[in-house]
C-alpha cells in the first residue's frame, strides 16, 4: 500500500514540474517569422529589456528588424525611447544537439523606455 502512495507522489510531482515549466510564448509581432523567439523583461515601471533570438542562419539586420517591431508592439501605441540600443550576441550552448554538435544561436538585446 505504501508503494502506491510513493508512486502517486512521484507521478504528481513530475506532472506539477512539467506544468510549471510550461510557459506561454511571447507574442510575435506582425511580419516576423516563426524562427524568432522573444523575451520581454520589465525593468522599471516604464522600461523593458527586449531580447530576440534565432539560429545563426539569421543575420544581424533581420534580428534588429524583429527587435524594432517587438519594441513597437510592447509600446502599444505610446511613444518610446531606446535607452540601450540593440546589441548582437553570438551564442554557443554546451548542450549538444542530436549529432553531438553544440547549438549555435544569435540574439539581440536592447532596452526601451515608454514616454508618457
Amino acid at each position: 500500500m505504501m508503494k502506491n502512495y510513493k508512486l502517486l507522489f512521484v507521478a504528481s510531482a513530475a506532472i506539477a514540474g512539467l506544468l510549471a515549466s510550461c510557459q506561454t510564448p511571447e507574442p510575435r509581432p506582425e511580419g516576423v517569422g516563426r524562427g524568432f523567439s522573444f523575451n520581454v523583461t520589465p525593468l522599471y515601471p516604464h522600461s523593458f529589456e527586449i531580447t530576440v533570438a534565432s539560429s545563426r542562419l539569421r543575420d544581424e539586420h533581420e534580428l534588429k528588424d524583429a527587435w524594432q517591431k517587438k519594441a513597437v508592439m510592447v509600446a502599444g501605441g505610446k511613444k518610446l525611447k531606446i535607452t540601450k540600443p540593440p546589441v548582437m550576441h553570438n551564442n554557443e550552448s554546451d548542450y549538444s544537439g542530436g549529432y553531438g554538435v553544440p547549438i549555435l544561436t544569435r540574439s539581440v538585446t536592447g532596452t526601451i523606455a515608454l514616454l508618457d
